[in-house]
């Protein structure tokens, strides 16, 4: 059956840095879904990884360069040097896009072009949308630019993924949409054969997440030190990954932890069907923590910080153990499941019912399709 668009949208992206992660994830499904429901969509931008998988998908996709967003001394500098050549650049890409595709919506994913891009599509009559995915730290409070960020924001939709970023945001943009992350589900595959050889024997916490200090994957390496019988499983990449590994050789256990990456969606879905609990340790904000969900969705039992974003939505529910952004604070949660397995199993059980109802694919959909029309 040949669809036929009743709404045109084109996704952009201009990334400081790119790599497959949630935000890269959540953007394809949203366009996928949309295209279910017949609504045309195409990228714009300089990020390889939604570039290239856009392609793969076989929606309409074109390289376009623009400077590194203004979230460094070193970039913000060249962005205010280079903004007159940008701003213009950015609006012979968007009319160009325009000419082409015939869109009526564009989906900004960066700070650069939400910056440069969005007084053309008001000019053009463009509706816009910002796409808010990052933690709001110094580089976006103390940022000059911020200024001209929320001025801009009195014409636009600011989405955000999660209730709990919603407050945050309310601070700089006069619109702001939460829409909740939906789980992307996949049938489950096989692991690759070393990570299933290790997690045979023993208690394995597992963990997906970038090996930085905001995410907190050093304090479960200090914790599986002081457990024997556990063993630990971090996918992911990250600047902290040398520096982990190295930890665990010199205290002798690093056949208790092992880092890695999973290549398909299938592989995920095994790996939290195969792990004892899932702990994402967030240190600092973390606007949702997408891994929580789907963890929850497989029917793992859950432990999260309350510096995860989806722990709003977990408040007095007894679906996942919520707990400090401290050493303490997941050592005394790990410490209470394992004493009361039954316990730990039946919040597990909550976790799936909870998940499956407020993290549907569909229902995502559903919220944009209602915010683009």
């Amino acid at each position: 059956m040949i669809k036929i668009p009743n709404r045109r949208v084109l996704v952009t992206r201009f990334p400081f840095e790119s790599q497959f992660g949630g935000e890269e994830l959540h953007t394809l499904a949203v366009c996928e879904g949309l295209y279910e429901r017949g609504v045309f969509c195409a990228f714009l931008g300089s990020c390889p990884v939604l570039l290239r998988a856009m392609r793969e998908r076989h929606f309409d996709s074109k390289h376009a360069w623009l400077s590194r967003p203004p979230v460094t001394k070193a970039r913000l500098f060249l962005f205010t040097l280079m903004s007159p050549l940008l701003f213009l650049l950015s609006g012979f890409y968007l009319w160009r896009a325009r000419a082409a595709w015939q869109v009526d919506t564009v989906y900004m994913l960066g700070f650069s072009e939400k910056l440069l891009m969005t007084p053309w599509a008001l000019v053009f009559g463009i509706k816009v949308l910002w796409l808010e995915h990052a933690r709001i730290g110094r580089w976006f409070t103390a940022n000059p630019w911020r200024r001209v960020y929320t001025f801009l924001s009195k014409w636009v939709t600011v989405v955000v993924t999660s209730n709990a970023m919603k407050p945050v945001m309310a601070k700089y943009a006069r619109r702001v949409v939460a829409i909740s992350c939906g789980v992307v589900q996949a049938s489950a595959s096989t692991l690759p054969t070393d990570l299933r050889e290790f997690m045979q024997g023993g208690f394995v916490i597992g963990s997906v997440a970038r090996l930085s200090i905001d995410k907190g994957v050093d304090m479960l390496v200090h914790l599986v030190h002081s457990k024997p019988d556990t063993k630990l499983v971090l996918v992911g990449q990250g600047p902290l990954k040398s520096s982990l590994l190295a930890r665990a050789r010199a205290g002798k256990f690093d056949n208790r932890i092992f880092i890695t990456t999973l290549k398909t969606r299938g592989e995920m879905m095994a790996f939290y069907s195969a792990i004892n609990l899932f702990v994402l340790p967030a240190r600092e904000f973390d606007p949702f923590g997408m891994a929580a969900a789907e963890a929850m969705w497989n029917g793992t039992p859950v432990v999260v910080t309350d510096k995860c974003g989806i722990a709003f939505d977990l408040v007095g529910a007894d679906a996942a153990v919520i707990c400090a952004p401290t050493v303490a604070g997941i050592d005394k949660s790990i410490k209470f499941l394992r004493r009361h397995p039954a316990e730990m199993q039946a919040m597990a059980a909550r976790g799936q019912a909870l998940a499956r109802k407020k993290y549907r694919l569909e229902e995502m959909v559903k919220r944009f399709w209602e915010v683009i029309g």
